[in-house]
């Protein structure tokens, strides 16, 4: 949990935004990338996936970053997709039932490929 926090943004020809997110989403993490993520997206709807594959822990901070995007997205007619997440961050998501909530893939690629197709 020592490293920086950070993000980037990729617009997809498809017209899906792909949010990569690097480092630990605890409360200092978020904190960091929040200003930056809230802005990424300023179109209710947008198409987005977050890829988490280079994401090591989630706190509730970082939880309750996503599940206000992914809510604003779903009610401007948005979509908010999760790709890429580990074992043990899957694990806090699922208690936490992001998955009732999310589609969450384990890839990007697998995402990606679901969305575009």
């Amino acid at each position: 949990m020592n490293e920086t926090t950070f993000m980037s943004v990729d617009d997809r020809p498809s017209g899906i935004k792909v949010i990569t997110i690097a480092g630990d989403l605890d409360s200092m993490g978020t904190q960091t990338i929040q200003d930056s993520f809230a802005h990424a997206v300023p179109d209710r709807r947008s198409s987005v996936v977050v890829d988490l594959n280079q994401v090591d822990f989630i706190s509730s901070a970082g939880m309750a970053m996503l599940l206000v995007k992914g809510k604003m997205l779903r009610q401007g007619g948005g979509d908010f997709f999760i790709a890429g997440v580990n074992d043990r961050v899957f694990e806090v998501l699922s208690l936490a039932g992001f998955q009732d909530l999310f589609n969450i893939y384990p890839t990007l690629e697998e995402a990606l490929k679901a969305l575009e197709s």
